[in-house]
């Protein structure tokens, strides 16, 4: 008898296996979804399915259910919350409150979710249901599975960012930069990308309540505000990074941070920690400039024309700058003003994944001096830069900011022809010669 339980209990594992390697059942995403896809189709029982599968009982059971019924499945199995003609109406009208120019927070789409699934009043439906309170992780759960929302529901977009995201602005803008591209031939190594990104680290602001009374309480005294450093880097659409500079408020550079000099980063010591004329001149001049002809020169021994993308932050403003990349025959060709974050390289994945690194490895000091942070920041910034300055990030960052000669498509496909809003009037180039 045991011998023939066991050797049941095999075959039923040997039939999992192989559906779950067919490609009948690889087409869905999930191990939950193709076990139970495998359970409904009759392969093997649901027993078998929670006991070689490694699923949960309750979880293959909604899925199961959700099959059969024609809903789709939840990370869980459990039914989702809002499915059907709500979801769609969910949908649309997220849609409509993003493209209004509304700042629509978690919370608000957490209410409206809400509305739409109490405010149905379809026969036969629970009374219950219509009481249904949403999670703000619901809401979050339901983002990440429309990749349409992600971009547009977690962030709050100003009037001038929304009205200049739209082909009508960005096309002209595109259809220039693909004339100088024919017009020179700019090898991908010599097309480069420079901007500044705050450095500036969320620190918790939670402290500990203590009655005035309790004399033996120690509580924990509240973080102040990080002072804001900025980060100084530029990029080539080969992957290649060049040396990055960091802007620390103070007037001589902490010792804390000297372990962070190398040949890729410098450090310069600055009043207020943000690029002024002054030291974006002396970046462009002694940094910049140096290293696009010495790069340049060891690609090719030829002489060829370099184009250079930057934002026209008014730090850029100095005519005495221009003339020099000018005569080192280094085209500079500036973006549409609220545009970047459609069409510049570095705003499209590489400070993305540097913040993204710094935020999760920080860790806040136990001591609120300034001393601690910045020893905090010293750990943590050597590994966030070599991680988001790799060439893969790099290279994706140039295609899908649609920069690269013919590359435009990849950036204009999602934007709308055109905007609503007034759009701001915008300069391509720096008007400082020819006058």
């Amino acid at each position: 008898m045991k011998l023939l339980v066991k050797k049941k209990a095999e075959a039923a594992q040997k039939r999992l296996k192989e559906a779950m390697s067919t490609l009948h059942y690889r087409k869905y995403e999930t191990r939950l979804e193709r076990i139970a896809h495998i359970v409904n189709d009759n392969v093997v029982r649901l027993a078998d399915g929670v006991k070689y599968g490694g699923i949960s009982k309750k979880s293959l059971e909604h899925a199961v259910k959700a099959i059969k019924n024609g809903r789709p499945i939840a990370k869980v199995g459990h039914p989702p919350i809002i499915s059907g003609e709500k979801e769609k109406q969910f949908l649309e009208e997220v849609t409509i409150e993003s493209r209004s120019g509304t700042s629509l927070t978690l919370r608000k789409a957490r209410d409206l979710m809400e509305n739409i699934i109490n405010d149905s009043e379809e026969e036969g439906e629970k009374e219950e249901n219509k009481k249904r309170t949403v999670t703000l992780k619901t809401v979050h759960a339901f983002i990440q599975r429309h990749p349409e929302l992600k971009s547009s529901l977690p962030k709050q977009v100003d009037i001038n960012r929304l009205a200049a995201s739209c082909q009508k602005v960005l096309k002209p803008w595109y259809t220039e930069l693909q004339v100088l591209h024919n017009e020179n031939k700019y090898p991908e190594e010599l097309i480069f990308n420079i901007d500044e990104s705050s450095l500036r680290i969320p620190i918790s602001t939670r402290g500990v309540v203590v009655h005035p009374a309790d004399e033996q309480a120690v509580f924990k005294k509240t973080a102040e505000r990080m002072p804001n450093a900025t980060l100084v880097a530029g990029i080539a659409a080969d992957g290649f990074s060049l040396p990055s500079v960091v802007l620390w408020p103070s007037a001589n550079l902490p010792k804390e941070l000297t372990t962070l000099l190398t040949p890729s980063l410098d450090i310069w010591p600055n009043t207020n920690g943000w690029m002024d004329k002054t030291s974006f001149k002396k970046y462009a001049l002694t940094v910049l400039l140096p290293a696009i002809i010495d790069r340049r020169k060891r690609i090719l021994k030829e002489s060829h024309r370099c184009l250079l993308l930057l934002d026209s932050h008014s730090s850029r403003a100095d005519p005495t700058i221009w003339r020099q990349f000018k005569e080192a025959e280094i085209d500079v060709f500036t973006f549409v003003p609220h545009t970047t974050h459609i069409s510049q390289p570095l705003d499209r994945g590489v400070f993305a994944v540097l913040k993204s690194e710094l935020s999760n490895n920080y860790s806040s000091p136990s001591s609120t001096s300034s001393s601690s942070k910045r020893t905090a920041v010293a750990d943590v910034l050597p590994q966030a830069l070599h991680t988001a300055f790799t060439p893969s990030v790099i290279k994706k960052a140039f295609i899908n900011s649609g920069v690269l000669s013919n590359g435009c498509g990849s950036a204009l496909m999602k934007l709308p022809q055109s905007s609503q809003y007034f759009i701001p009037s915008h300069s391509h180039c720096f008007d400082f010669f020819g006058k």
